[in-house]
């Protein structure tokens, strides 16, 4: 399936305007049609040079060249008759100079007889020789029309150039006449031009109508126009040879149509086996990863938003990572709808002004969670945070800091969380005071249980003072926003995987552009993959089925360590399904590649560079080449998934936008009533209610835990926050 092209030529209306001159040819053979023309094979490829030439006519400057092929089949009554009238003649021809069988009349006979009798002066007996039996060869007497020839036809071959110049007409003819000319052997084509008004007349007519009146008989076999009459090879270059895209296996014939079905999946128009274009699906249940592979522009994440919103108007929950922010401003007229706006969640950090609202997040938060989770929150931050600052095991001092202020910090928010106080729960930016303001630290260390104590108490003040800067520095980035700020700095979280999992919310998440996305990323994958473990205290039956789409998966796995490979590994049996959007394959780190691969039931690839190609072409078993996939048109794609339970061959589709499959859902009128469903699904807050609440939030958290009034000063005036 490749893009339409318009083969019609230009009526009289669409024409260049002013003189015309124009060339006729009619090509005939020269010599008597039994001798054949050469065998052209496929390499060259015969129609290389006649290609070529086409491509050189500039149709937008008048000029035109045409080259009419008219056959006719030739009855097999008609070419036994021909065949005798042939051998006929060639037996009144005489002796032949190959395969003739000599007789004379001395010793032995045969040739040297025939000698010996011409040496021994039987010329002068009477001036006479016997005369020689002749014996006809086959070949010889009927050419190429022997039995064996196949099929034969009548052939009339007719060129024709048009240009606003005589010479460029002429030009163009001598490039076709020098296409055929390759086609001498025994025989070979002539060119004859009408040089009459009546000859001239007929030619056009001729051309015109399709009559069939070549100036003499003459009968061609099939291989000496197979060259001209099969489709371009692959070595065929011309620009003007309109290409297949390549061998791609048909699209599986029970291949789900999807109409706007719950349970399916739109992939894109396919082909299927009858020749109708129609939407393929895929089926809900055997799609649990996916990966999607091109360059860029090529139509990944609008495929990736087709999706989305399909599932979001089946029920489904859906959860998408839009780095760029671009995906959800396409995609949110199509969720302007009632039945779907009090789901609709919007994450966008890119707004920071101060009367513009937003949501918040608070990773610590306790809200909702069991004294057993505060670990699932300990490693959830430590690893994000730790990933996105590429600590790997060389960290080993800051992990532990990091864990260690964590665990305790998410301890005090479940003690304020019990007594009905969730508005005096740590933030992100409470690690930082907890590490560097010794007094803040000291005044809250008795809530702890002593096992937590002892290692604030006795270990850390060991540690060397240049541990704490390398945790600080990541709350650090995060205070350089103000959007990050509001996003992090609120004690109750508005925005909650979990919750959004278990009640099939449709989550659009966009970063804010600045250089702390990888650290927002990370946190929120690590959130993800946490919020997914946690659904093994829901029952099998009762999980609903959430979907997640990430963009820009390199950058997201450069970010998150592992993690995506795990999301992959592990997910599935609590009913998340991920699906990544990436240029490059090979930039992905070898665990996640892996596991993406190993888990994947839908891979899917637009055009990519040869090594990114082939790459892909491999997973396929040489179904697909990898010149294939680099020549696809941009929005096409060549895609395997899982169709009850079985991979299928990889076949072709075409992308589709929103704008055509869901043209029914787009809503613009309604985008200022979903903002407004938005802010009460969210219980979105202006950036500068936020941020001027966090300002006092340290002593907010000091009041609750040691009962001293905000703004009381204890020993070093711990109430002062240390930035």
């Amino acid at each position: 399936m490749t893009a339409t092209v318009d083969f019609t030529k230009p009526t009289g209306s669409q024409r260049v305007p002013g003189p015309r001159y124009v060339q006729r040819v009619e090509l005939t053979l020269a010599l008597a049609d039994q001798k054949p023309l050469a065998s052209l094979g496929l390499n060259p490829d015969p129609l290389q040079q006649l290609a070529a030439a086409m491509s050189s006519v500039r149709t937008d400057a008048g000029e035109g060249a045409d080259v009419v092929l008219d056959l006719v089949p030739v009855r097999e009554r008609q070419l036994a008759r021909r065949r005798r009238r042939l051998l006929t003649q060639s037996k009144s021809r005489g002796p032949s100079a190959y395969g003739e069988r000599l007789t004379g009349v001395f010793t032995g006979g045969g040739v040297w007889g025939s000698v010996a009798e011409v040496l021994s002066g039987a010329a002068a007996r009477g001036g006479r020789q016997a005369r020689l039996p002749r014996m006809t060869d086959l070949r010889d007497g009927v050419g190429k029309f022997e039995p064996s020839a196949g099929a034969v036809f009548a052939v009339q071959l007719l060129l024709r150039t048009e240009a606003r110049h005589p010479q460029i007409a002429q030009a163009r003819m001598n490039q076709l006449l020098a296409a055929f000319a390759a086609t001498s052997g025994e025989n070979y084509l002539k060119p004859c031009r009408p040089r009459t008004r009546w000859s001239i007349s007929r030619f056009d007519r001729r051309f015109a109508t399709a009559e069939f009146a070549p100036r003499k008989r003459q009968w061609i076999t099939a291989p000496e126009l197979a060259g001209f009459l099969k489709p371009p090879t692959v070595k065929c270059r011309a620009s003007s040879v309109v290409r297949s895209g390549g061998l791609v296996p048909p699209a599986p014939s029970d291949l789900p149509v999807y109409t706007g079905q719950r349970d399916l999946v739109p992939l894109g128009a396919v082909v299927y086996p009858d020749g109708r274009e129609r939407i393929g699906a895929a089926r809900a249940k055997d799609l649990l990863f996916g990966l999607q592979l091109g360059k860029s522009g090529h139509g990944k994440t609008e495929a990736a938003l087709v999706q989305c919103i399909a599932m979001a108007h089946s029920g489904y929950g859906t959860w998408f990572l839009d780095p760029h922010g671009e995906g959800w401003v396409r995609a949110k007229p199509y969720l302007a709808h009632p039945h779907i706006a009090s789901r609709v969640w919007e994450i966008n950090l890119a707004h920071s002004e101060p009367d513009q609202l937003v949501a918040s997040w608070n990773p610590l938060s306790m809200e909702g969670r069991t004294a057993s989770a505060v670990k699932d929150v300990v490693r959830s931050v430590t690893e994000g945070i730790a990933s996105a600052q590429d600590w790997g095991d060389n960290a080993p001092r800051a992990r532990t800091i990091l864990a260690r202020g964590t665990q305790a910090l998410a301890l005090l928010n479940h003690q304020a969380v019990q007594v009905g106080k969730p508005d005096a729960q740590c933030t992100l930016f409470q690690l930082r005071s907890w590490l560097t303001d010794d007094d803040w630290r000291e005044e809250l260390l008795p809530k702890l249980p002593q096992r937590v104590r002892d290692y604030w108490e006795k270990t850390f003040p060991k540690l060397a003072k240049d541990a704490v800067p390398t945790v600080t520095y990541a709350i650090d980035r995060l205070d350089t926003s103000p959007a990050l700020q509001a996003f992090f700095g609120s004690p109750r979280s508005a925005y909650d995987i979990r919750t959004a999992m278990d009640t099939n919310r449709v989550v659009f998440v966009c970063p804010s552009g600045s250089e702390s996305d990888a650290l927002v990323s990370c946190l929120l994958i690590h959130d993800l993959h946490r919020a997914g473990l946690s659904r093994q205290d829901t029952p099998r039956d009762q999980r609903a089925t959430f979907w997640a789409w990430g963009d820009e998966l390199t950058a997201l796995d450069s970010s998150s360590k592992g993690f995506l490979a795990a999301i992959a590994e592990q997910l599935r049996k609590y009913e998340v399904r991920f699906i990544g959007m990436t240029q490059m394959a090979l930039r992905l780190s070898a665990i996640t590649r892996q596991a993406l691969l190993q888990n994947q039931s839908l891979l899917s690839t637009c055009a990519a560079d040869f090594d990114e190609a082939a790459f892909v072409a491999r997973r396929w078993n040489g179904h697909v080449t990898a010149e294939t996939i680099t020549a696809l048109p941009k929005y096409h794609y060549v895609m395997s998934i899982n169709l009850n339970g079985t991979p299928t061959q990889p076949f072709r589709v075409r992308g589709l936008p929103v704008e055509e499959l869901f043209a029914h859902y787009d809503n613009p009128d309604g985008v200022p009533d979903l903002d407004k469903s938005i802010d009460s699904n969210l219980r979105r807050r202006p950036v500068g209610e936020i941020l001027a609440a966090l300002e006092d939030l340290d002593a907010v958290v000091l009041a609750h835990h040691t009962g001293r009034a905000p703004g009381t000063a204890g020993a070093g005036d711990p109430t002062t926050r240390l930035d």
